[in-house]
C-alpha cells in the first residue's frame, strides 16, 4: 500500500492520492513498507484510484506494478535486489526466491507461487498462482523489471486465473 500511494502521489499527485483515500475509505494515517495490510484495502484503494483518474482498473495494476519497481521495490530492498541477479531473466528466475526472504517475518502472508519454462528461442514462460488473483500487477511489475535494468520485455498473458484457468501464463520476450 505504501508502494501504491507512491504511485498515485507521483503520477497523479496529491490531491487525487487524498481523493482516493476518502474513496475507498481509507484511515490509515501512513502505510509502512514493512507490513501485510489486507487485500481488501489495497483493492479499495486502486478501484478508488481507477475511479479517480477515469482509467480502467486493470490498466491502473499494471501501471502499478510497472512503477513498483524502479520506484519503490529497488529503492526499499537493495539487498534484495542484488540477491535477485543482475539482469531482467536472472530477476524473473529468482522471483520465488525474493518473495521468500520478503514474506518470512510477515506471518500468514501467503506469497505467489512461480514456475518457470525457457523456450529454445529466448522466451520465457511464467507460471503464476496465488489467491490473490493479481495478474494485471505481475504483467506490470514483470515490465517494471526491465525498466529497472534497462532492458525492453514485452508481456504478454496468455492464460489467466480471472479468466478461468488454473494459473496465468505470462509470456516474456527479451528484446
Amino acid at each position: 500500500n505504501k508502494g501504491f500511494q507512491q504511485f498515485v502521489v507521483a503520477e497523479y499527485g496529491p490531491e487525487i492520492w487524498e481523493r482516493v483515500k476518502e474513496t475507498a475509505q481509507c484511515e490509515e494515517p501512513f502505510f509502512s513498507a514493512c507490513e501485510d495490510y489486507p487485500d481488501r484495502m489495497t483493492l479499495d484503494l486502486a478501484a478508488a484510484a481507477s475511479q479517480a483518474c477515469g482509467i480502467d482498473l486493470e490498466t491502473i495494476l499494471v501501471e502499478f506494478g510497472r512503477f513498483w519497481i524502479p520506484n519503490t521495490g529497488a529503492p526499499a530492498y537493495p539487498s534484495l535486489f542484488q540477491l535477485a541477479g543482475e539482469t531482467a531473466r536472472r530477476f524473473l528466475l529468482n522471483t520465488n526466491r525474493v518473495h521468500a526472504r520478503v514474506t518470512e517475518n510477515i506471518p500468514d502472508s501467503g506469497p505467489p507461487r512461480f514456475g518457470f519454462e525457457e523456450l529454445p528461442d529466448g522466451r520465457l514462460l511464467i507460471h503464476y498462482r496465488s489467491e490473490r488473483r493479481l495478474c494485471p500487477v505481475l504483467r506490470g511489475l514483470i515490465q517494471g523489471v526491465g525498466v529497472h535494468f534497462g532492458e525492453h520485455l514485452e508481456v504478454r498473458e496468455t492464460a489467466c486465473m480471472n479468466r478461468g484457468a488454473i494459473q496465468c501464463t505470462m509470456e516474456v520476450t527479451f528484446l
